[in-house]
Order: structure tokens, then sequence, then C-alpha cells
């Protein structure tokens, strides 16, 4: 995948504000939360979320309300658009899917 050229942010700044923002999301919801810079589908300069939630907040009749309560946290601490020209993209999984996938970038 294409990076975002650094020039364009503060890399450092950006990873503590995602800290910072991250630390605020519960613990009996989030495994963890891991993000990377690069450029969407019309070459825009964006940031991917890859969020591994844990599986009671995975559950069915949560999922919406716990995804929802997430993005809105991250994307209004963050404000990725306004403050850093990145469109947010938002990906979550299951601890037991992350389990069977293996996938290390999602470690």
């Amino acid at each position: 995948m294409p990076t975002v050229p650094k020039g364009l942010i503060h890399q450092n700044q950006l990873s503590f504000e995602v800290e910072k923002s991250v630390a605020k999301l519960s613990n009996q919801e989030v495994v963890r939360a891991r993000y990377s810079l690069g450029v969407d589908s019309t070459g825009e300069p964006s940031i991917f979320f890859r969020i591994v939630l844990t599986d009671s907040a995975s559950n069915a009749e949560r999922l919406a309300e716990v995804t929802g309560r997430i993005t809105g946290t991250l994307f209004d601490d963050l404000r990725p658009h306004e403050n850093w020209g990145l469109l947010p993209y938002f990906s979550f999984r299951s601890k037991s899917e992350q389990a069977k996938r293996n996938e290390p970038e999602w470690a």
C-alpha cells in the first residue's frame, strides 16, 4: 500500500494523539487498536484503523453500538481530516477472528 509522504504530517504527534484517544476506549470492549497511513482507492491521504474487539463486544446485539462509540471517540478526538488532512477508515474484528486469521498487521 502506498504511504502518505512523511513530510505531510508529524507522525510522532499523530501517534501520541492516537494513543491518547485509544486509552479512552473500554478494555471490556477493545483488545487493541492499530493504524497505518496510506492512500485510499482514490489516492487521498488516509488513516486506516484496525481494531480488535473482545468477543463479547463483537456480539451481534452490541456490535453496532460498540463500533459506533469507538469510531465516534476516535473521530471526535483526532478530527483526522480537519487536523491531519487524513480520511479515516475503520475495520473491526473479534479476538477469536484475529486468532484464526493471525494477520500480523492486526497484532
